[in-house]
């Protein structure tokens, strides 16, 4: 339930209504490339294979590769009955033609330097030994694709690249885009610099290649992108490597990766109250049909107990889809029902309300501010002397400016200090935190009007708040549910960027000669939670050091690194959603180095004891 006064089924929202709104399709509509696979794509094997639950995990199923030729399997299925085939049948049928999952991959030896010159900056012995397994660790989790065929007319789900890449870990055997940025993070500070760009041409590879980035490195995720990190990716690496050849050469494909957010996702809001139109992005996903990665689960959500007509059938299916390619998978946030009813586990109530495709969304607009900021700057820094540079250059510029202002106008709540999603069914935003919000503070779309002192002290008052609430990691809402991307789960990336955010606007108030004695203190706190979280789940999980050479009693592995983490207690991993919680792990890995390298005092705490930390003033 909602952690404060309010709750039940409709969120408190601003008061000013903005009117109608209808969707522009931004110029030519884009067409996705077809997911065309008997196999892994919507068709009576994969309907048919999923439903008899041969698997746990539905992507179990959609990562195997055959062992027999397309048509060979397609007539193998044909011969035990098709749709009407028994489960027993069913799993002979995938063990006589299929592989495992992961068959298909190809570990590849990196060359790791044995010492980072900036990891002696780290105090305290544990943490600095400790950055030297995550180091090492990128090892395990960098594989490529196997480009050969077990026979001819084999195949398997995977999108082919041309240079290897680090998987997030887990059930994740591909890479994915947004989760890659925080990689690609780590990977610059354990200076694997052509591991990093490598992962960037991939991606700059997709984008000429289908049109855009797709979710992940699988035909099945060829109708969503995911949160558009790309633009954030060659800034990083440029920063690292001052490579500025690279950045214009990859200039026209971060433009074409630009106009697919705009064709596919822009929306037109009338707004009343100021006599203006505003143009915002939203996920968008046209679905018609369970994900084949999660078969199961949709359907279950679409047919199980419901008498839904088949526009409901696939107004669900979008909303969830689109849910997958904002990278909340999924969250109360894109919910209108944020209440968990007793018993359901699967959390159907709460995803049967999912209004995604109906929610402007501020981190999406932040990335996209930021998108067309730097395409801006590189087509006036990178495009030559010639008429048409600059004209880019003038467009995105105009763009940013825009909305920059939509966003002040539309999302911006000057009481509450914070910006929040714009909803479309309401046409009023929705009152409610995430870390969502800090996504502007971190990249710098602040309106000009609200750079200043009085306006900047107050942004991090709910994270302030909710830290000293919980003794964890920040939570990623205030609504408990059975949603992964709610209470009390926190997850690194949003730790990432709550924590630049406060650094940026830190500097910001210094600028100003305004002093907020509480962000630099809160920041700190912010990383040491974030640290020893993922430090303590390691050691839990059997972690040994030179500096603390016995396992934790009772573990029998040799340490595991989590996707996210209880925002209740530091040294437990986080929980619930469509799938258990899974190690590795790529983006945690990458944030914890980056903590440990812009906060060097950190002290690890004693892991056998119970760890709290509580704000310093």
């Amino acid at each position: 339930m909602k952690l404060s006064l309010i709750s039940g089924l409709v969120l408190a929202q601003f008061a000013v209504a903005y009117a109608a709104t209808e969707v522009h399709q931004g110029g030519k509509p884009f067409t996705y490339p077809r997911c065309d696979s008997p196999i892994y794509c919507e068709g009576d094997i994969l309907k048919t294979v999923e439903l008899a639950r041969l698997f746990p995990d539905s992507k179990t199923f959609v990562d195997m590769p055959t062992s027999k030729s397309v048509k060979d399997v397609v007539a193998a299925f044909q011969k035990i009955g098709g749709v009407n085939a028994t489960a027993k049948d069913l799993g002979v049928f995938v063990n006589q033609n299929f592989l495992p999952a992961g068959s298909d991959l190809l570990k590849v030896n990196i060359t790791l330097n044995e010492h980072l010159p900036w990891v002696k900056t780290v105090k305290d012995t544990k943490y600095r030994e400790w950055v030297d397994y995550l180091h090492t660790a990128w090892s395990g989790l960098t594989i490529e694709f196997n480009a050969t065929s077990p026979c001819e007319g084999c195949t398997s789900s995977k999108l082919l690249t041309k240079r290897p890449f680090v998987v997030p870990g887990g059930r994740f055997r591909e890479f994915y885009y947004w989760d890659s940025y925080f990689v690609i993070k780590g990977l610059l500070l354990s200076n694997l610099n052509d591991l990093a760009k490598g992962m960037i041409e991939n991606f700059l590879d997709f984008v000429n290649l289908y049109g855009f980035v797709p979710n992940g490195a699988r035909i099945y995720y060829f109708n969503r992108s995911q949160p558009p990190f790309l633009v954030e990716m060659v800034q990083a690496y440029l920063e690292a490597t001052g490579d500025h050849a690279f950045v214009k050469s990859a200039l026209p494909t971060l433009d074409k990766e630009y106009n697919f957010w705009i064709s596919n996702t822009t929306v037109t809001i009338k707004d009343h109250k100021h006599r203006q139109e505003h143009k915002l992005n939203r996920y968008y996903v046209e679905n018609h049909f369970p994900r084949p990665e999660s078969y199961v689960e949709d359907f279950s959500t679409a047919y199980n107990g419901t008498n839904y007509t088949p526009k409901q059938v696939v107004e669900l299916f979008s909303n969830l889809a689109a849910g997958a390619e904002s990278g909340w998978d999924y969250s109360s946030r894109w919910a209108k029902n944020k209440v968990p009813v007793a018993g359901d586990t699967a959390g159907h109530a709460i995803l049967r309300s999912l209004n995604t495709q109906n929610v402007i969304p501020i981190d999406l607009n932040s990335l996209l501010w930021s998108m067309e900021t730097n395409l801006a700057n590189w087509h006036t820094k990178y495009g030559g002397q010639n008429g048409r540079s600059d004209k880019k250059a003038r467009y995105y510029k105009s763009q940013a400016t825009k909305r920059l202002d939509a966003m002040d106008k539309l999302m911006w709540n000057q009481a509450d200090a914070a910006f929040y999603d714009f909803n479309l069914t309401s046409n009023a935003q929705n009152i409610e935190f995430t870390p969502a919000s800090m996504y502007p503070f971190w990249l710098n779309a602040i309106p000009k009007r609200l750079q200043n002192a009085k306006t900047l002290t107050h942004v991090f008052d709910k994270v302030q708040a909710l830290l000293a609430q919980f003794p964890g990691v920040l939570p990623t809402s205030t609504y408990t549910t059975t949603m992964q991307w709610d209470m009390p789960n926190g997850w690194p990336p949003l730790q990432y960027i709550t924590t630049q955010a406060m650094d940026n606007v830190d500097g910001l108030l210094k600028k100003y000669k305004a002093v907020n004695k509480h962000i630099v203190p809160l920041m700190f706190s912010l990383a040491e939670r974030n640290v020893a979280s993922a430090f303590c789940t390691w050691y839990k999980t059997g972690g040994t050091l030179p500096d603390l050479p016995n396992k934790y009693p009772g573990a029998t592995d040799d340490g595991h690194m989590f996707e996210k983490f209880d925002a209740n207690n530091i040294g437990n991993a986080g929980f619930g959603g469509e799938y258990t919680v899974q190690i590795g792990f790529g983006w945690t890995n990458g944030v914890t180095m980056w903590l440990l390298e812009k906060f060097p005092n950190l002290v690890a705490p004693d892991c056998n004891k119970v760890v709290n930390y509580t704000l310093p003033f």
